[in-house]
């Protein structure tokens, strides 16, 4: 930490110590402390405490989220097609990621700093970047006679689909979003906002003014989408202070941590105005037999929408929204 020096010792000792109560977790080898992070003694409880926030039994067993693609998500995956392989030790052999490096050297003739071994998540072993795709390629093509520690090793090249599930979002919707803040009418913060109810955003249409904001978007779930919908910004983060002449001649004092992060709370109205519809027909009571799984069920369904009013009432005193 930059303020280490200052207070309670140096940065490598500080970091010494956040390493040790790393290996004590069992969370990371040599992890380095985060910056800026509020030096409080581990012991440190109340007497009447019975809970504390962040302990697994006051947590959910389970959730379930979208992330809306981003222009850096997509970069990093233009990086990493035909230059990355998740590796797989056969029979459970356990081997540590300098091994790796030193038998792909020698077996393949890759210098070691034109490739980067990582361990990887479950079910893989290792993830295996490559400065080149001709070195990638080399790996791939070798793969039946690679060996590290006397085993074998599954070689399976990156995908951005490798380690997830099939799923689909077999709903497209025309939804005005009121109450959205200016500085957040932009693709990236829409889109966010769209995935935090289940949907990725389609095309923005040209708004008319500021008050109501229209997009297309695929959903997941259409009656997943709540009518009224609080969003959580934080707020910007302040630049750094400029000392004053006077104060320029002194040392600054080190940084501190820190105690909370500002925010402000928006509430939304989220309209679903159209929603087309492929998917099974919705009747009261057993559906068995009504409809086959081969006919064609496309429909359009069309809603009714006012500006200041939650869907599902109105009619407005300021238009449809």
């Amino acid at each position: 930490m930059a303020d280490g020096a200052g207070r309670g010792g140096s940065v490598n000792s500080g970091n010494e110590r956040w390493r040790k109560r790393a290996r004590a977790r069992g969370d990371g080898e040599g992890q380095a402390a985060p910056a800026h992070w509020p030096r409080i003694h581990d012991g440190r409880s109340f007497l009447l405490e019975s809970w504390r926030r962040g302990e697994p039994d006051m947590r959910p067993d389970s959730g379930r989220i979208v992330i809306a693609r981003t222009a850096g998500m997509d970069a990093l995956e233009k990086q990493l097609y035909g230059r990355a392989v998740y590796v797989t030790m056969e029979g459970g052999v356990r081997v540590t990621a300098e091994a790796l490096l030193d038998a792909l050297q020698r077996q393949c003739g890759i210098q070691p700093m034109a490739m980067k071994v990582e361990v990887a998540c479950p079910p893989y072993h290792f993830f295996v970047r490559f400065d080149s795709v001709d070195d990638c390629a080399q790996v791939v093509y070798l793969k039946p006679l690679l060996r590290c520690g006397g085993a074998g090793m599954s070689v399976r090249r990156w995908c951005w689909d490798a380690r997830g599930t099939p799923g689909k979002m077999e709903y497209k919707a025309l939804v005005s979003i009121e109450g959205l803040p200016e500085q957040a009418w932009e693709v990236e913060t829409v889109n966010n906002v769209l995935a935090g109810v289940g949907g990725r955003l389609e095309e923005m249409l040209p708004p008319t003014d500021c008050w109501v904001l229209s997009v297309t978007a695929w959903l997941q779930d259409p009656c997943a989408i709540p009518k009224s919908l609080t969003v959580v910004l934080p707020a910007p983060t302040p630049p750094p202070m400029r000392p004053s002449s006077d104060e320029a001649a002194e040392s600054p004092s080190p940084p501190r941590s820190p105690t909370m992060k500002r925010t402000q709370e928006f509430n939304l109205f989220m309209h679903v105005k159209e929603v087309i519809d492929r998917g099974r027909v919705l009747i009261e009571g057993p559906s068995d037999g009504f409809y086959s799984d081969e006919e064609d069920l496309t429909r359009r369904h069309t809603f009714r929408t006012w500006r200041g009013k939650i869907n599902g009432t109105g009619p407005g005193d300021h238009g449809y929204a």
